[in-house]
């Protein structure tokens, strides 16, 4: 069975990573990508416990000090230092939804979010007023989170 997503957080950086940071994954998608600022990354943790039912990605005008009622957040502005609009995650961990087992970005040009086998787009473009690409978001309830196949470099 494929483990859903249990926890989210973001990842804030002036350098590129996303950083190794036991137990959290990131997405390889800078939320800034092509537009400035600062590198933000999404992270999660999979586990069966209490999974994530709802995801949603909102654009506001001016920043928010809460999230909606009914949501968890990082608070963080997924925009931060590119300018545009304000662009806040936000999810749900709720009884009887069905569990989010994967999200992806998809960076690209296209004004709208282009169809993806097994997955749900997210009607927010992350780049909202600031530039650049548009970076689509989606999620699954199906599909698997793809793992990273990561190296560790040491120094010799």
């Amino acid at each position: 069975m494929t483990a859903p997503i249990r926890q989210l957080t973001n990842q804030v950086d002036d350098n590129p990573g996303p950083k190794y940071q036991p137990p959290w994954d990131f997405l390889s998608v800078d939320t800034n990508t092509g537009v400035g600022g600062k590198y933000i990354y999404i992270g999660y943790t999979l586990d069966n416990s209490n999974p994530v039912t709802a995801i949603d990605f909102i654009a506001f005008d001016e920043a928010q000090k809460n999230p909606p009622p009914d949501y968890q957040w990082t608070g963080q502005d997924l925009n931060q230092g590119a300018g545009g609009k304000y662009i806040y995650m936000v999810w749900r961990n709720a009884e009887g939804g069905k569990p989010v087992t994967a999200l992806l970005l998809l960076p690209t040009d296209l004004s709208k979010p282009p169809a993806i086998a097994g997955y749900e787009a997210i009607n927010q473009d992350l780049n909202q007023g600031a530039g650049g690409p548009y970076i689509w978001p989606y999620y699954s309830t199906t599909v698997p989170m793809q793992k990273k196949d990561e190296v560790v470099l040491a120094k010799k």
